[in-house]
């Protein structure tokens, strides 16, 4: 006799081994055909309790089949947020409506009116993956009184992109010289005391003119001075920046063009996340 243990033959006919594919351990199987039926019975491995063979290739089976899909559950949540974060499947309608409110910003604020649109090239856009939502503004404010300008752009936009592009980076790239850290500068100006950051910078033309220029971020809430915005715990980010010549003695004209374009960028901001 083998190692191989056999069940008794009925009526005369010899027994059958085999080996039970769906096993892990691939266990020895003792089948015997009675009556043109098969019954099966499982070889207990050494320790183990003496259990009929199909429970125990039942259990094991129940166990893989919850492996498989534990990893198959985990593996698509993560494309499902990958596909959100990247906006894979398309862009949420309440993120287009957010995005579309920033135009709605009034052309002329107190003083100040807009001299200038300026819709951004399609390479840009996508860079910045607004080509969809549109979710921004790029606009020269003029003082009516005085001249002085003020360049200012603010989006809306997916986190990783709003967050990585800064005036230090983008900046030098143009006919100006950074001359300053960055410094926070706090204010209160929209009922969410904030802070953003200034640089200064000055131009490589002959009269050497000297540019500030400010920027933050914000969720909704108020705009922060982040140094590192792209692990806040949100989707998406409004992001301003605004640059301004001095003209004279005066520094620049950005803290008075604040005090009436800040709050009404706050009435088409969504609520803090």
């Amino acid at each position: 006799m083998s190692n191989e243990e056999q069940t008794n033959p009925v009526d005369g006919e010899q027994p059958k081994t085999f080996m039970h594919p769906s096993s892990p351990r691939m266990s020895k199987i003792d089948a015997t055909v009675v009556g043109g039926s098969m019954v099966i019975g499982a070889k207990p491995q050494e320790g183990e309790e003496n259990i009929k063979g199909p429970v125990a290739g039942a259990k094991e089976l129940n166990r893989w089949w919850l492996g498989v899909l534990t990893a198959l559950a985990l593996v698509i949540s993560g494309g499902v947020l990958h596909g959100q974060w990247s906006n894979r499947w398309g862009v949420k309608q309440d993120n287009i409506a957010l995005g579309n409110k920033l135009r709605t910003i009034p052309m002329e604020i107190g003083d100040w009116y807009c001299q200038e649109e300026v819709q951004l090239d399609e390479d840009v856009e996508k860079l910045l993956e607004v080509n969809e939502t549109k979710g921004y503004i790029s606009r020269v404010y003029t003082h009516r009184s005085t001249g002085e300008a003020v360049n200012v752009f603010v989006i809306y936009g997916p986190k990783g992109p709003v967050a990585v592009h800064t005036p230090e980076v983008c900046y030098s790239a143009r006919a100006v010289n950074q001359t300053s850290s960055r410094e926070a500068v706090g204010f209160d100006l929209d009922g969410e005391p904030g802070e953003l950051w200034k640089l200064a910078f000055e131009t490589n033309t002959f009269d050497k003119r000297k540019m500030s220029v400010y920027y933050g971020w914000s969720d909704g809430g108020a705009w922060t001075a982040a140094k590192n915005p792209r692990f806040w715990r949100t989707d998406y980010l409004y992001k301003i920046q605004t640059a301004c010549q001095s003209s004279g003695n005066k520094e620049d004209s950005t803290d008075e063009f604040f005090k009436v374009f800040l709050p009404e960028v706050r009435k088409q901001m969504r609520e803090k996340s």
